[in-house]
């Protein structure tokens, strides 16, 4: 049986519970989780989340497996029925009844998640250790909605006829379809802009109306970019390290409906992304490592889109000003560049992973006080010499690494981080004054709670000392009157 997870495991199974996305995020890339982790009755965080219908916990769940599925070469797992390749991650059964995610949604009449699960390629043929498939538990139970979903063959039902002047967007689910319809008649913008893709309110854009269309640009060389077009699919994935090729087929800048690039190219050849990345307006995520980046566009300011932004193991200095208008950004992974400031990230208030380990930066400089979601900042192997004292305010944060830094002093407001929030920290070869901070790190595994317990008392010794030397003084100003 794969593990349990231990104390992550427990905050892991909450968080499914509480539908709270950033806390799953966080336990399966740092907290040791994975998708067929199990709970003490043999369910997957997937199950759990489908049988209680917990849409959100569902969709943070299956955009971990597709981001996986990504990393190992693999497409994108959306598109239903038309995926012939199926993911263990998807059918696995639970080990008390055997049944799948999507069975258990079916089962408990969860529309919306069955919906999820079967538009990511969850099998709905695959039969349970009863016998039966997800068709028949809703039959069982008689969930209308749901049986009336596979009567249609599994898609959505087709909207009224006055919403036929909503524009269609090229690589949107049938789900996010609907769900956009829904918000924009009920008025809600913000939602109605949740979507992947730019919906009908960006043509209130004035600007972007007049930005003449660039085509269909030219025929694609590379295969990746030929199946991509032909299967107008969201993912494009180019692996190019291992070819003869000295420069990026251009055709890949004009694949306008990808939401998610992943490219490399042979050692020495990407020295930089052109202007034309501009066109790519529907990314979400972009991942550019292992190249050899000398700098990121200025163009990048147009991916407005984009949540995540990987581009470790290249040759950038400097951040463009330009970042600051990628507000949606909620991941950034710098690692093994060359940066030595992180200045134009001030205005990004949506982060929930910062990782810049390996560089040159002299000082973290960020707006701690706007970064509610921030759980994991990871900025070891760096030239810090100071701790900004306004780092306490990362109230979610669950992750902090500042390992073999410059760091002599920890400033006493650190210890207003709560220690049921913060379960990794990492301060290990820093210069540290304080003999009983530096007792405290060298017990192996830092205790947290210590650590922090100790800086809280510095604080409030800190306090009663300054009180002390300003009482003094009106003595001494009082003193000096009477005479």
């Amino acid at each position: 049986m794969p593990p349990k997870g231990g104390a992550s495991g427990n905050q892991f199974w909450n968080a499914i519970a509480s539908q709270k996305q950033d806390t799953i995020r966080w336990c399966f890339n740092y907290g040791g989780i994975q998708p067929f982790t199990r709970d003490e009755d043999g369910y997957t965080g997937l199950h759990r989340a489908a049988m209680g219908g917990k849409v959100r916990s569902v969709e943070s769940i299956l955009d971990h497996i597709r981001r996986s599925v990504m990393g190992r070469g693999g497409g994108d797992i959306r598109g239903g029925a038309a995926k012939k390749k199926r993911y263990e991650e998807l059918d696995t059964k639970d080990e008390d009844v055997g049944l799948t995610a999507l069975m258990w949604a079916c089962k408990m009449g969860h529309y919306e998640c069955a919906v999820l699960l079967q538009e990511c390629g969850a099998s709905i043929d695959i039969k349970s250790d009863e016998g039966y498939t997800a068709q028949q538990y809703a039959k069982h139970g008689k969930k209308e909605e749901i049986l009336k979903w596979f009567e249609r063959g599994c898609v959505e039902e087709e909207e009224p006829e006055e919403e036929e002047d909503t524009d269609y967007i090229e690589g949107e689910t049938p789900t996010e379809r609907r769900k956009r319809i829904k918000a924009k008649k009920a008025g809600l913008d913000k939602f109605a802009s949740i979507t992947k893709k730019n919906d009908a309110g960006a043509k209130e854009d004035d600007e972007a109306e007049a930005l003449p269309d660039p085509g269909p640009g030219p025929d694609p060389k590379w295969d990746e970019i030929i199946a991509c077009r032909a299967g107008n699919l969201a993912d494009l994935i180019c692996l190019r390290q291992d070819s003869k090729d000295t420069e990026v087929d251009e055709s890949l800048w004009y694949c306008k409906q990808v939401n998610n690039l992943k490219l490399r190219m042979p050692a020495g050849v990407l020295v930089e992304l052109p202007p034309q990345l501009e066109l790519l307006k529907s990314l979400t995520t972009l991942i550019v490592s292992n190249n050899a980046l000398q700098r990121l566009p200025p163009e990048m300011k147009d991916l407005k889109q984009l949540k995540n932004l990987e581009f470790t193991d290249n040759k950038i200095v400097e951040l463009p000003a330009e970042l600051e208008a990628l507000t949606q950004l909620e991941v950034i992974d710098a690692c093994r560049n060359k940066l030595v400031s992180v200045s134009p990230l001030k205005a990004l208030d949506q982060l929930v992973t910062l990782k810049l380990d390996q560089n040159n930066i002299k000082t973290l400089s960020l707006q701690y006080k706007k970064l509610t979601r921030l759980t994991t900042l990871s900025a070891s192997h760096n030239e810090i010499k100071d701790v900004d004292e306004k780092i306490s305010r990362l109230g979610a944060l669950t992750s902090l690494n500042l390992g073999s830094n410059q760091i002599k002093e920890l400033p006493c407001e650190m210890g207003d981080l709560k220690e049921k929030v913060l379960l990794h920290l990492n301060l290990d070869d820093n210069p540290l004054k304080d003999s009983k901070v530096k007792k405290i790190l060298e017990k192996g595994r830092a205790p947290i709670k210590e650590l922090l317990a100790h800086l809280r008392k510095e604080q409030e010794s800190g306090k009663k000392k300054k009180k002390a030397k300003e009482s003094e003084g009106e003595e001494e100003e009082e003193e000096a009157a009477s005479r």
